[in-house]
């Protein structure tokens, strides 16, 4: 079983603070959707280090952020699709 990080983003939209995307040690694993206003995880890069559940839950206090199994998660690449801007 795979764990990765999951955003609840109705909770991380009524935040805002970006926080998680700026500690992540995996260059664009979790992203910021600004029409959204929400923090998303690109699920095909999670390593599943858990650092950003840490600072979401300890540092910004905001429990937006838990580890899932890559199973349990509905359409793992629904957000990253959704938020990537295609190019001109």
């Amino acid at each position: 079983m795979y764990v990765v990080a999951h955003v609840d983003t109705s909770i991380c939209s009524q935040t805002s603070c970006r926080l998680c995307t700026q500690y992540c040690p995996e260059a664009n694993t979790i992203l910021y959707d600004a029409v959204r206003k929400t923090a998303y995880v690109a699920v095909d890069r999670c390593k599943g280090c858990e650092i950003c559940v840490g600072i979401c839950d300890t540092l910004a206090k905001h429990h937006a952020i838990k580890m899932l199994s890559v199973e349990e998660i509905e359409d793992p690449f629904e957000m990253a699709k959704g938020s990537i801007p295609s190019p001109a």
